[in-house]
């Protein structure tokens, strides 16, 4: 039975821990988290051991994998020590807030010899998973254009939380990378990007120094193009990612959850999460959240959604059949051979760049 260590006790490690006392031939051996009283809450009643530091979960003989869910600075150190353990690596996104310190990790991993897993969720959504099967099949043909939108409308918070604070999470840009990786899972790395971003309305008293509002313009290794718009500056906000091809297009609706296909001969519809209960929480989730555009979102303790635990369940189990294997299923390559940790934060690391300097940012040579 695979032993795993999980090093931040919060609401992504609670989701993880749930999952691992359900996968089969897994269990939860040990956890670490900066609040040692929340890591003896964690681990109560599982068996598993409290470590009091990183360095011990990691040097821990029953510990066959480590799971990370720190905020997002903070990934680096426990992926390095992890590695250098002899354990493999499962990471939460971002995986860094820099291609410097993405190389690193994977650097060590390679060192070290153990597998690297970046964990980019809204892969394993069956929506998006259907949409990457269709455009495969060549339903919408050759894939010109992607437009990608995740706007919301958040107020003023009764506490600033580190998803607020740039330094530590990277910002909408960081933190809100799923359709980054997207754009670079559908198309491949984009041969540039332009980017605007500012904080148009979030200053004061309950509120972080994140910009509320970014554009991102790329172009596409085939010749067409690429954009993205993401905040909480967003009135009217929304969810979703378009495909137009030569034949047809894809929309991926993440606020009503639904995929649709559009072609010369007809609609379809299919849906997003795994059954319709789901899809009807997700839906009644982006109106729950409609005034904070989920800054409460994702707290220690907090229940999340069958919807979450589910796409969460799928990812581990890809990272579980790696652990046991040295495989990654059909359709996970990616996330095990650092290509889409790699690719994605060379585009939010030029989305940056051209942000601070006001031009376009090759990313081909980065």
């Amino acid at each position: 039975m695979a032993g795993y260590g999980i090093i931040g006790c919060g609401y992504a490690g609670g989701i993880h821990a749930d999952n691992l006392a359900g996968l089969p031939g897994a269990r939860l051996a040990a956890a670490f988290d900066l609040d040692y009283e929340r890591s003896k809450a964690f681990v109560r009643d599982t068996g598993a051991y409290a470590a009091p530091t990183i360095e011990e979960l990691c040097s821990n003989r029953e510990v066959e994998a480590v799971i990370i869910t720190t905020p997002n600075n903070s990934h680096v150190a426990p992926a390095i020590l992890a590695a250098e353990a002899g354990k493999h690596v499962f990471c939460e996104k971002p995986v860094a807030l820099s291609l410097k310190d993405t190389k690193e990790m994977l650097d060590a991993a390679e060192k070290a010899g153990v597998h690297f897993f970046a964990a980019h969720t809204t892969n394993f959504i069956r929506g998006v998973q259907t949409a990457k099967a269709l455009l495969a099949a060549g339903e919408i043909g050759e894939l010109l254009m992607i437009e990608a939108v995740h706007t919301d409308w958040a107020g003023p918070q009764k506490t600033i939380g580190w998803k607020q604070t740039k330094e530590i999470s990277g910002g909408h840009l960081y933190h809100h990378m799923h359709e980054v990786d997207l754009i670079c899972q559908l198309a491949g790395l984009p041969v540039s990007v332009y980017a605007k971003g500012k904080n148009l309305v979030h200053h004061g008293d309950g509120c972080g120094d994140e910009e509320d509002a970014i554009f991102l313009n790329m172009e596409l290794p085939g010749g067409g193009f690429a954009s993205l718009t993401i905040g909480s500056a967003f009135r009217l906000g929304d969810h979703f990612v378009k495909l137009q091809g030569k034949m047809g297009g894809i929309l991926m609706d993440f606020k009503n959850s639904f995929v649709r296909l559009e072609h010369d001969r007809g609609e379809t519809l299919y849906p997003m999460q795994e059954n319709e209960a789901e899809d009807e929480e997700r839906r009644n989730g982006y109106r729950k959240n409609r005034t904070d555009a989920g800054k409460g979102f994702g707290k220690p303790g907090m229940k999340t959604s069958s919807w979450m635990q589910t796409i969460f369940y799928k990812e581990l189990m890809c990272f579980d059949e790696v652990v046991r294997t040295g495989n990654a299923a059909p359709g996970c390559e990616t996330l095990l051979d650092g290509s889409a940790a790699l690719n994605c934060v060379k585009v939010l690391d030029g989305a940056r760049e051209s942000v601070a300097v006001g031009m376009p940012v090759r990313l081909e040579a980065r």
